[in-house]
């Protein structure tokens, strides 16, 4: 789901700028074996991602190029559990806040309806969880492509077509 408000500029040909959120609902998972002690394995799962980003862009005819940035947060679950005993030591579910920005492109079918592909890159910084058993360091990143159709408000024949993107 997202929901944002670009601006054209009439003056200076077909630069776009706007602002940006959105919001995903998701159960992506990972996992890896600890450094220090092999028998444990630090598993986390993505419940939900969300971002809010300004973006910058140039249009030519119908299409948009674009590059974004802004803050971006997370809601995941992380457990930690033996792999030889198969005993988990503790799950702590958390909110993680950082930064993203990304890349795409977007051409306008209609007045009223878009469709866009991009690349974000998520960066969640370095954190340490206490479990019973010890401290963890968990780094988060993430490369997400996303895909979708935009209904776009207000484009209703109000400009010439090859005027406006």
């Amino acid at each position: 789901m997202q929901a944002g408000c670009d601006y054209q500029f009439v003056v200076g040909g077909g630069w776009v700028i706007g602002i940006q959120s959105d919001y995903a609902w998701t159960s992506a998972e990972a996992s890896h074996v600890s450094r220090l002690d092999p028998s444990l394995t630090i598993q986390t799962q993505i419940e939900s991602l969300a971002s809010v980003t300004g973006r910058l862009g140039y249009a030519w005819g119908r299409f948009l190029g674009y590059v974004k940035g802004g803050g971006a947060w997370e809601l995941d679950n992380f457990n930690v559990f033996n792999n030889v005993t198969l005993t988990t030591f503790g799950t702590l579910d958390r909110r993680r806040f950082g930064w993203t920005v990304g890349v795409g492109g977007e051409y306008a079918f209609a007045d009223y309806l878009s469709g866009f592909v991009e690349y974000d890159f998520y960066d969640f910084g370095s954190r340490d969880f206490a479990f019973g058993i010890g401290s963890f360091d968990v780094k988060e990143t993430k490369s997400v492509v996303k895909a979708g159709l935009n209904f776009r408000f207000g484009g209703f024949g109000k400009y010439p077509v090859a005027a406006r993107y």
